[in-house]
Parts: C-alpha cells; structure tokens; sequence
C-alpha cells in the first residue's frame, strides 16, 4: 500500500469520528494538537486506521507519535512489517 492510500485512509478515519484533518504535506511536520486533534480523537483515528488497514501500531510507536508525519510512517512502517 502506497504512502498515498494511507493518507487517504486517515482522513477516512478522520471523518468517522468527525475530526477535519489538512492531510497535505505542509501539514505533516505540524503537531496533532496544533491541528486540533485532542488525545481522545487521536486514539479514536488511530483505533479507526487500524480496523481498516488490519494492522496494529506497537506500543512504542503509539507513545511517540507527536505529528501528522508520524502517524503516516507508523502506519508505513507496520504495514511493511505485516507483509
């Protein structure tokens, strides 16, 4: 699955718990808070792209995600660690 597709999955995500999330690349370096995605939603987007990439973020990922960027290349990194 391309880096593109993830995106598109998230924003998916994104919209199921009714979060607006600016998935372009300028956005990628900005903090989830500074988006406006509190930890709660955080969780919920990432429970959400989980489900529907069937993969799952290991725990060190999880605690270290800071940006949008970060999120992006867990959810890379797993999915190659799953093929």
């Amino acid at each position: 699955m391309n880096r593109q597709k993830i995106i598109e999955v998230i924003r998916e995500a994104a919209a199921k718990v009714d979060v607006q999330l600016s998935l372009e690349p300028n956005t990628f370096n900005s903090t989830l808070k500074s988006l406006n995605v509190d930890s709660l939603n955080a969780m919920s987007i990432i429970i959400n792209v989980e489900k529907m990439l069937n993969v799952r973020l290991p725990d060190n990922d999880l605690a270290n995600l800071k940006t949008l960027g970060d999120l992006i290349n867990s959810f890379e990194n797993a999915l190659k660690v799953k093929q």
